[in-house]
């Protein structure tokens, strides 16, 4: 869901899966502004969002498919808040 928010632009609920300590450093503004670093406005549509297989958990790499070439988005670690599992920890870009 994390990357859904993402790469449909609505940067606030993506912050809304973030934990609040993870939200403590960030703002709607700034996670566009990373986001939009590695998928610029101009990349038109983002043909898949897949997870891939790592074998190490609670590491998530998450694949964006473009026409040219892809990305990724990174979950290294989520937290658990009033019962709701959020994300703790990310990166965006290919490693």
């Amino acid at each position: 869901m994390f990357a859904q928010k993402l790469v449909a632009r609505d940067y606030w609920a993506a912050l809304e899966l973030c934990s609040e300590e993870l939200k403590s450093g960030l703002n709607e503004r700034s996670l566009g502004e990373e986001f939009e670093a590695i998928i610029p406005l101009d990349w038109g549509k983002v043909e898949c969002i897949r997870l891939e297989e790592n074998g190490t958990l609670p590491f998530v790499y998450i694949t964006l498919g473009g026409d040219v070439f892809s990305e990724a988005i990174i979950v290294h670690a989520f937290a658990t808040e009033n019962g709701q599992t959020k994300i703790a920890s990310f990166e965006l870009g290919r490693p």
